[in-house]
């Protein structure tokens, strides 16, 4: 029974699936290919009154049904997903919906416009918040930023029927609700992501909260769906639709996904035009989401025939205030800085421009101290300025008292970050507040310098203790470490920040991704062996192989189990009888490498069958030796090369010759193979003909679909084997499942929760990237650490190191429920904890987060194998 569990087990490694992004993915995409058929065109106006019954216009799934009300679209139990899907296309257009939301927590209704090439639109509500709706969009299935988010008030909507309308034109898109323009987006506005081919519409209803969707999923949906109260139902009364072109027919010429590529036949591109769009509402409340991500989409965006999605996780939509705030420039404001202020009815900007101190003007002074912290302020002019050595302001600024003037002047870094904040009868206040730091350091380790620092990390890192080092850091700080679990020292002056706080790895991560990236140090240190791929860049080169690598991770196909069981049932035959004593963990990684070079290259190195295979080796000794070098910092000169650098030569020479093969073929010979013929790389090299950007992103991937994998799964087994409980139950379920003989299909691993459970508890204790780190790419700041209860902001320079760990954010108790019968202490493995809990947002990250997501999560097999390294 071990090789049904060690079967299912690998197949589904890193299947932690988490939410669809609304990016979603087609199977004829006409930018990649040119055979795609025609898009029938709708070309005229249409309304539609469902009330009358079904319109020969859409197309039904998952039976959605009709009464005097409308269209419903029901949940009542898990896997409903009712929706109705148009048989035409629009090319520009108008759409207006009359629709009543679906209650109850987890329940999402969603009204899409969707492209081949992974444009889209849309409207979606969360049946356990009323008071809102949020708006969004995608180009070409684009997930690099991650700004498009919006949510806009609309209280009480799910007690009536109220008209949501995109206007869509090749120069604006208009949400409106109820005739009021609540969001507009233009071209120039969406950074090269703007909608502009043939969509469909979609509207229906599903389950975010249902218990088999991921954490994430979950927890974007607003909870757990309960059944019980249920059933759920959206109405959908009418739906009218004018299409801006005319024709019969929509299709692409090119590759440009440019609305100028699209050609109508018997007709024309935006022959109907769009009368001009009403200015945004300054009554209509809209805000962004601070997590600026997409939400993650599933249900009304998936269609089993024609589209798979990809995934993101973990999101959070959290809203910003509105803002209706006049944006002016100060004095001396350093770069990057800009100063907005919340104008009250009395007051005008040039309230806020200066003048005497008699005169109540404002002043901004600026600076920062020598650990980092920003002393910009503004206050009274004149106010006297005296600040201690941690850079805070200590002399509290006059009081504006009887100014008619505006309620607060708030200077903001241009990522949003506020940083300094006056008003009436407000003191000056600062974000940036000391945090704590480790100088008992330098006694601890008797000398004070960075090579001993170096010289122990790589020490307890050969002792697989990096975690202690953590401990102690938040241990033996001064001030103490807070909640928060922030702290800093130096080493050299280099200063270096160690974080643990959720919020803080989510500002790292997505709210202010673009203040924090790889850094020229770490592609210096990791260039020879993984050169400029996925993981070693940063800003435009990254988006470029996230863009050039992304659809490589969505389709699957059967070859793709077919290369599991191959390797799983060689790797069973060295497992040995029962009761004898064997390294798994060795052969975990042996079999992760001959699967994954088998998926890439189409041929397996085959280290299972032969135990001295020279690329195994040679890979083994790269990674070791890289480890140490990146690690060693200062001291790199002294890490002996000769053994890495033959070593790299000897994976060259396996690579090289694939590679060849690949691009001795024309695209249209590419394009020819089908099914199981059809590798990773070949699939690359129908997109770039550029030797070293292949041979870079191949050497990324493999890591990334060895390493993690094998990690877990060791770390899994690991645990069934100290404890018969968990590991009868699993092979009771996979028994159930599948029996002794079959082999597991897709929908197998998908539906076997327990199994998923144990997975998602092993990431948990043991995520397969426990440490991590970023560098301030310009001067920018943390949300939390600072002060002395640990929530105020803490400054960062530019250079400075961020290092994160994710293993010591899911063992912090702090994070968790009371101990309980439904709930196991944070440290023993339990995976029935997952039945009833769900992380909240950041608390769970086996996957990293915000853009730089690992590419490979959440996709099934053969996927999964690298869904745990980003």
């Amino acid at each position: 029974m071990w090789s049904h569990i060690l079967t299912s087990a690998l197949l589904t490694a890193s299947l932690a699936s988490s939410p669809a992004a609304a990016q979603t993915y087609t199977t004829c995409n006409p930018l990649t290919s040119g055979s795609c058929p025609a898009d029938p065109a709708l070309g005229r106006s249409v309304s539609i009154n469902f009330a009358d019954g079904a319109s020969d216009s859409f197309t039904p799934q998952g039976n959605p049904t009709f009464n005097s009300n409308g269209a419903s679209f029901t949940v009542g139990k898990s896997g409903d997903s009712p929706q109705l899907t148009s048989k035409w296309y629009i090319m520009f257009g108008h759409v207006e919906f009359k629709i009543k939301p679906a209650p109850g927590v987890g329940i999402v209704s969603s009204a899409v416009l969707q492209s081949d090439d992974l444009d889209e639109i849309d409207w979606e509500w969360l049946g356990g918040d009323s008071s809102q709706v949020q708006s969004n969009y995608f180009g070409k299935g684009q997930t690099t930023t991650w700004n498009r988010g919006a949510f806009h008030a609309n209280p009480n909507n799910q007690a009536d029927f109220h008209t949501y309308t995109i206007d869509w034109t090749a120069n604006q898109i208009a949400w409106q609700i109820d005739g009021k323009t609540v969001r507009t987006l233009s071209p120039n506005d969406a950074q090269g992501q703007y909608p502009q081919t043939p969509m469909m519409i979609k509207i229906g209803a599903w389950s975010g909260g249902d218990p088999s969707n991921a954490p994430g999923t979950v927890a974007w949906a607003g909870g757990s769906t309960n059944y019980a109260g249920g059933p759920y139902s959206m109405i959908v009364k009418s739906i009218a639709v004018t299409d801006y072109s005319s024709g019969s027919q929509y299709s692409y010429s090119g590759t440009s996904g440019g609305w100028q590529s699209i050609q109508s036949q018997g007709g024309k591109i935006g022959s109907g035009g769009g009368q001009a769009v009403a200015a945004v509402d300054a009554s209509s409340s809209s805000s962004t989401s601070s997590e600026s991500a997409p939400q993650p989409f599933s249900g009304t965006h998936r269609d089993a025939a024609v589209t798979t999605h990809a995934n993101v996780y973990p999101w959070v939509a959290t809203t910003l205030a509105t803002s209706t705030t006049a944006p002016t420039t100060y004095p001396n404001l350093p770069s990057g800085y800009k100063t907005s202020q919340a104008v009250s009815s009395t007051s005008s900007p040039s309230d806020l421009s200066g003048g005497s101190a008699a005169g109540g003007g404002l002043e901004t002074v600026t600076g920062y101290d020598q650990r980092g912290f920003p002393t910009t302020m503004v206050q009274v002019q004149g106010a006297a300025k005296q600040y201690n050595e941690q850079g805070f302001l200590i002399t509290p600024t006059p009081s504006l008292a009887g100014r008619s003037s505006p309620t607060a002047g708030v200077a903001q870094a241009a990522n949003g970050e506020t940083t300094v904040a006056a008003g009436a009868n407000k003191k000056v206040t600062k974000t940036s507040a000391a945090v704590p730091r480790l100088d008992s350091i330098q006694s601890w380790l008797v000398l004070s310098n960075k090579h001993i620092i170096v010289l122990w990390s790589i020490y307890l890192n050969s002792k697989f203790c990096d975690l202690d080092f953590w401990y102690y850091l938040f241990g033996h700080c001064s001030p103490p470490v807070s909640s928060s679990r922030t702290a800093e020292f130096r080493i050299a002056g280099q200063r270096f920040v160690f974080t643990a706080d959720s919020e803080n790895i989510k500002a790292v991560l997505a709210t202010q991704f673009n203040d924090y990236g790889k850094g020229k140090d770490f592609l210096h240190d990791w260039e020879e062996f993984l050169g400029h791929g996925i993981f070693t860049t940063d800003g435009e080169e990254w988006a470029n192989s996230r863009q050039l690598l992304r659809p490589q991770f969505v389709k699957t196909r059967i070859r793709d189990l077919e290369i599991f069981e191959k390797h799983v049932q060689q790797l069973l035959s060295f497992l040995g009888n029962q009761g004898t004593e064997i390294d798994i963990s060795k052969l975990f990684y042996r079999y992760t490498l001959d699967a994954a070079t088998e998926f890439l290259l189409g041929r397996s190195v085959d280290s299972l069958g032969n135990a001295d295979s020279e690329f195994a080796k040679a890979f083994d000794e790269v990674q070791r030796i890289q480890t140490i070098r990146a690690r060693a910092g200062p001291l790199q000169r002294f890490v002996p090369l000769q053994t890495f650098r033959r070593g790299l030569k000897l994976m060259a020479s396996f690579i090289e010759p694939f590679i060849q093969e690949a691009l001795h073929k024309g695209p249209g010979e590419l394009d020819e193979k089908e099914g199981k013929e059809v590798t990773w790389l070949d699939s690359v090299a129908k997109f770039t003909r550029d030797r070293t950007v292949i041979r870079d992103q191949i050497v990324n991937i493999l890591l990334a679909g060895r390493d993690t994998t094998a990690g877990t799964l060791s770390f899994l087994f690991k645990e069934l084997s100290a404890q018969p409980r968990i590991y009868n139950k699993l092979r009771q379920e996979i028994l159930e499942k599948v029996g002794s003989r079959r082999q597991p299909s897709y929908e197998d691993l998908k539906d076997m929760s327990y199994l998923q459970h144990c997975i998602n508890e092993t990431l948990r204790l043991y995520p397969a990237v426990p440490y991590n780190m970023r560098i301030a790419l310009r001067d920018t700041t943390l949300p939390r650490g600072g002060g002395d209860d640990g929530r105020s902001p803490v400054g960062i320079l530019k250079d400075t190191v961020i290092g994160y760990a994710p293993m010591y954010l899911h063992r912090e108790p702090a994070q968790y429920p009371p101990v309980s019968a439904f709930f196991a202490p944070v440290m023993q493995f339990s995976p029935e904890r997952w039945e009833k809990w769900t992380p909240r947002p950041w608390q769970y990250i086996p996957f990293n987060g915000g853009p730089r997501i690992c590419i490979g999560v959440g996709y099934y097999p053969p996927e999964n194998d690298f869904s745990s390294k980003c």
